[in-house]
């Protein structure tokens, strides 16, 4: 490779990284919105397909705002919280939400209305029994709880 051809990556890339500093090198709050700003203009811009360019860009934001956000010790909480959520509970609330259930509707699948609410609490656990009535009556996978 001659030099010219090397100053000239040189250049396109001081270039490129001069505007895009604040969103790879994230400090300050205005800097991560910058970041997320540009990330989602990158993913509104760029084509479904393999080899897309901008994907190159959209994975490098994507990670200097994931190193931001895991920096932050409110994000990291929520982090630790949402990783100690059991799969079935989360699996099952969004159930619950989504179908406007009351827990009386589960006797079939769970029980009464106490066994449920243990169990969302956390102080009991969904059987196998519970998860393929679940799973049947939902049509979804039983992976979903696990």
């Amino acid at each position: 490779m001659n030099t010219a051809t090397v100053m000239q990556i040189e250049n396109s890339f001081l270039s490129i990284f001069e505007k895009t500093q604040r969103a790879l090198e994230i400090k300050t709050d205005d800097d991560y919105q910058f970041a997320l700003d540009l990330l989602e203009q990158l993913m509104t811009k760029a084509e479904d397909r393999e080899g897309e360019p901008l994907l190159h860009l959209i994975n490098i934001v994507a990670d200097a705002i994931e190193g931001y956000e895991s920096s932050l010790e409110n994000i990291q909480r929520f982090d630790q919280e949402v990783d100690a959520i059991d799969p079935g509970v989360s699996t099952l609330r969004v159930l619950i939400d989504q179908y406007g259930l009351t827990y009386s509707d589960l006797k079939d699948e769970i029980g009464g209305k106490s066994l449920v609410s243990q169990i969302l609490s956390g102080s009991k656990s969904l059987t196998k029994a519970h998860i393929a009535k679940l799973s049947k009556r939902f049509n979804v996978s039983p992976q979903l709880f696990f």
